[in-house]
């Protein structure tokens, strides 16, 4: 099994790269040989030689120099995705797949536009899909999100009174994921590295097999209930 960690020395802000290296160990607990294979600037890729592409967060000046390189494989992306590629987007990553950032062009896959700000929206969140039931992260970014509500990842169950944003987050289209949510995603939440492990798997015609992470599990569960009792009081 094949993975692209796409830009993996500048958007790596939070430590996304742990995303890569824990699915990798899941993966191969279920038997597969897995390479992650690192790209960047300037770098020749070819997506549809991938199982899964993923892409973390950034500055909004390194954001910047991915966008301006990433066009040029705005066609092979879109067909990659269209065919059911699976993609990962976290943190600003994932405003590189609607039409504009702050007015200039982006991959235009997913129907949103991203208004760059002079104020910081941070704050911890639990974000609820029906599928995967509850998420945990932490947002950390300068930017606000204009349309695209049909594709809408999450629904807020809780956010820090700092996040003013839209009532929904995140974007999802075919096995296209992206959330602002930063850093170790997966790592944080069994049932997101769930369901991206499902969708590996079921692409080579095998099925999840049961394998309990007990320490995963339990930091998840003390994450979500402390931010739960900061939503009830």
């Amino acid at each position: 099994m094949k993975i692209l960690h796409w830009y993996h020395d500048l958007m790596n802000l939070y430590g996304d790269y742990g995303n890569m290296e824990v699915l990798k160990k899941h993966l191969e607990d279920q038997g597969e040989e897995v390479l992650i294979d690192r790209k960047s600037l300037k770098e020749d890729v070819c997506p549809e030689d991938y199982d899964m592409i993923y892409i973390g967060s950034g500055t909004e000046k390194k954001q910047e120099m991915a966008r301006a390189d990433i066009l040029r494989y705005r066609k092979d992306l879109k067909l990659f995705i269209e065919e059911g590629g699976l993609l990962l987007a976290t943190g600003n990553a994932m405003e590189l797949f609607g039409k504009t950032i702050d007015g200039k062009e982006a991959l235009n896959i997913l129907p949103f536009e991203t208004v760059l700000t002079k104020d910081r929206y941070t704050g911890d969140v639990i974000l609820h899909n029906d599928e995967m039931g509850d998420i945990v992260g932490f947002i950390n970014k300068c930017s606000l999100i204009q349309g695209g509500k049909e594709n809408a990842l999450f629904t807020y169950s809780f956010r820090d009174a700092n996040l003013k944003d839209n009532d929904w987050e995140g974007f999802v289209y075919k096995n296209l994921y992206g959330t602002h949510v930063i850093g170790p995603l997966l790592v944080k939440n069994p049932a997101f590295m769930k369901r991206v492990m499902t969708i590996l798997l079921e692409k080579k015609g095998k099925t999840l097999k049961p394998v309990s992470y007990p320490y995963e599990e339990k930091s998840y569960q003390v994450t979500l209930n402390a931010l739960s009792g900061r939503k009830s009081s």
